[in-house]
């Protein structure tokens, strides 16, 4: 095994593929005629990703490396998947993975003098996925995730560019094409093999900063902050072990929508130190309002008319309305928000979308 497999293989990572730049280009043309289905991180970085040669003359070649992180999952109180995606649970992960890449690099560096290695994870100017199916990392499934053949789809991937000369990868190709991840998906996000829609899809609106229509906030119902159901019920990821690397927080593997609207400050600091922090705690406090208005999980009236009334946030206190609406049918709340000079536009702009749909 070659000393850069070793070294990536010590640290926790999974045995990592290669690949040559000049590889990604029969991948990433796929990309081309889907802008308005792409996430936005994607587009942003869209001429990088799409020709990536021309972004790194110095990097001919590149490694890609996978970090297993699945646990088991606790399903929230609507009984059909974790309120938080398992991704989501632990520390964040690109804190832990910039640790151990930082790591890797200097062991390279040390092992191959003179070479040039540089590292990225998930918000890099290159496409992971493109790498890892390039290289033969993994398969690619319907749902577009990276399928490690042991460890199934439950991996977190980064890259290393590097000059140093490396194997040609040779792609595994598609997943089982079962269609499970299609069927299962509940907003059809999933328009066709291999093609997302992040318009619609649950764990894209999950992160979806400000106000949700109401179409929206009935897609994401009971979760929080992301959405495993295309990965569950995929058979790759059947009897796939748990790792070690990256433990879940157990207060975020099944927490009432509750606690999570009214968090103490231990829950604030485990939501910050998660995957789940970047969007902010309103983005996850609302909804947890959202879950709440179409549960039956117990809730406080009182208290979320504490909200509802005292927030800070304007985002906030519509939600509450929204919840005490739908769930208690009091609408008293709402003149009361209307009538504060200081309510943004869109605010009001939610209210006429929701008013009527609370029955």
């Amino acid at each position: 095994m070659p000393k850069w497999k070793k070294l990536a293989k010590q640290l926790g990572f999974l045995e990592p593929t290669s690949c040559s730049l000049s590889q990604l280009e029969s991948i990433t043309k796929h990309l081309d005629g889907r802008e308005n289905y792409l996430d936005p991180h994607v587009l942003k970085n869209f001429a990088d990703f799409r020709f990536p040669e021309k972004k790194f003359p110095n990097g001919k070649f590149a490694i890609s490396l996978a970090l297993p992180y699945y646990h088991k999952p606790i399903f929230n109180s609507m009984g059909e998947y974790p309120s938080f995606s398992i991704y989501c649970q632990g520390k964040d992960y690109h804190f832990v993975i910039k640790y151990l890449l930082q790591e890797y690099l200097l062991d390279l560096k040390k092992a191959y003098p003179g070479h040039f290695f540089e590292g990225y994870c998930d918000t890099g100017p290159i496409l992971d996925r493109a790498v890892a199916l390039a290289s033969g990392l993994g398969y690619l499934g319907f749902n577009t995730c990276i399928i490690h053949e042991a460890r199934g789809s439950f991996v977190f991937l980064a890259t290393v560019l590097t000059d140093l000369p490396l194997d040609e990868g040779e792609s595994l190709g598609p997943c089982q094409r079962c269609g499970a991840c299609i069927k299962a998906c509940p907003t059809g996000a999933i328009r066709k093999p291999y093609l997302v829609d992040n318009n619609i899809c649950i764990s894209a609106l999950t992160q979806t900063k400000g106000f949700l229509t109401y179409e929206q906030m009935e897609m994401i119902k009971g979760h929080i902050f992301g959405c495993d159901i295309c990965q569950l019920v995929c058979p790759h990821n059947l009897g796939i072990p748990s790792s070690s690397m990256i433990t879940p927080f157990y207060k975020l593997q099944n927490p009432s929508f509750m606690s999570l609207v009214v968090p103490d400050a231990g829950l604030r600091r485990l939501i910050k130190e998660s995957s789940a922090g970047w969007r902010g705690i309103n983005t996850i406090r609302r909804n947890a309002l959202i879950a709440l208005a179409f549960s039956n999980e117990h809730f406080d009236p009182e208290v979320i008319k504490k909200v509802a009334r005292e927030d800070p946030s304007h985002l906030i206190r519509a939600y509450s309305c929204f919840c005490l609406q739908k769930r208690t049918g009091d609408k008293s709340l709402w003149t009361e928000l209307l009538s504060d000079p200081k309510a943004p536009i869109e605010l009001r702009s939610f209210y006429e979308s929701v008013k009527d749909s609370c029955g």
